[in-house]
C-alpha cells in the first residue's frame, strides 16, 4: 500500500466517525460544542485504531493479496498455452548456462539430474497422470509441475516416489528467478460476475458512499423523524469505511 493511501484511509476512517458520532450526540441532545469535542475525540481514536490496523497488515495482507493475484495470472497464462508453448515456457526457464533442458517430448523436460512432468489445465492433476508419468524409465529424480493436485495424486506420487509441485510452489520459484512471464494471455480476460463484484466493492466507491451518508446524516440533524436518516446514513457511513479499507483497487 502506498503511504499517500495509507495516510488517506486513516483520515478516512477518521472523518466517517467523527461525522457519525457528531449526528447521534446532536441526536441524544448534547450540546454543539460538547458534541464537538467528544466527535472529534472519537475520530483521533478511529484514526488511530485504524493505523494501527492497516500497520500490522500493510507488509502482510496486501503483499499476500497481490501474489495471490499473480499467481492466479500465471497459472490461467499456462493453462492457455497450446502443449507445445508449455514445453518451450519451461524449457526456457529450467535452462542455464551450464546444465541446458533438453525436450524429451511435448510436456516431458528433463536436466542432467531431473525429469519434469507438466501438467497445466483447469482438471487438477490425477492418480492416472501420476502413475504414467512414473513409467518413464529413468534414474532421474521424477518432478511433476502443476497447478493443482487432488488427494490421491499427492498420495500416488508419495508411494512412487514422484515430487509434485504445485502452482503455489511453481509461482515461487518463477518469481524468485525472476522468470514470470512479461505479458499474460489472459489479461484482458476477467469473468464478468467478478469483474462487476470488482466494480461494486472498488475503494473508489467510498467516496460516493461517503458523500450520500453525509447528505443523509444532514437531513437526521433537521427531521423530526431522524431514526430512517441515522440507520440508513450509518449503514452507509459503515459500508464507505469497509470498503475504503477493504476494497478493491
Amino acid at each position: 500500500m502506498k503511504k499517500s493511501a495509507f495516510i488517506s484511509d486513516i483520515i478516512f476512517a477518521g472523518f466517517a466517525c467523527f461525522l457519525f458520532t457528531l449526528c447521534l450526540f446532536r441526536y441524544v441532545g448534547i450540546h454543539l460544542v460538547v458534541a464537538l469535542s467528544l466527535s472529534v475525540i472519537c475520530g483521533v481514536l478511529m484514526g488511530g485504531a485504524v493505523w494501527a490496523f492497516l500497520q500490522s497488515r500493510r507488509h502482510t495482507l496486501y503483499l499476500k493479496k497481490s501474489e495471490e493475484s499473480e499467481k492466479e495470472k500465471l497459472l490461467l497464462h499456462l493453462a492457455l498455452l497450446s502443449d507445445e508453448g508449455k514445453t518451450q515456457f519451461f524449457l526456457e526457464r529450467l535452462s542455464s548456462p551450464e546444465a541446458p533442458a533438453k525436450k524429451f517430448q511435448k510436456l516431458r523436460i528433463f536436466t542432467e539430474e531431473s525429469f519434469y512432468g507438466l501438467h497445466f489445465s483447469l482438471a487438477p492433476l490425477t492418480a492416472d497422470d501420476v502413475l504414467r508419468f512414473s513409467r518413464v524409465r529413468t534414474k532421474k529424480q521424477k518432478i511433476f509441475l502443476c497447478a493443482q493436485a487432488d488427494e490421491r495424486a499427492l498420495a500416488l506420487a508419495e508411494e512412487l516416489r514422484v515430487r509434485v509441485l504445485r502452482g503455489e510452489q511453481v509461482y515461487a520459484i518463477l518469481k524468485e528467478q525472476n522468470a514470470l512471464p512479461e505479458l499474460y494471455l489472459n489479461t484482458a480476460h476477467t469473468p464478468t460476475k467478478k469483474r462487476r463484484m470488482r466494480l461494486w466493492l472498488s475503494r473508489a466507491n467510498a467516496k460516493r458512499f461517503l458523500i450520500a451518508s453525509i447528505l443523509i446524516l444532514g437531513t437526521a440533524l433537521l427531521s423530526p423523524f431522524p431514526y430512517y436518516y441515522l440507520w440508513f446514513g450509518g449503514g452507509l457511513l459503515l459500508s464507505s469505511l469497509l470498503v475504503r479499507i477493504f476494497g478493491y483497487e
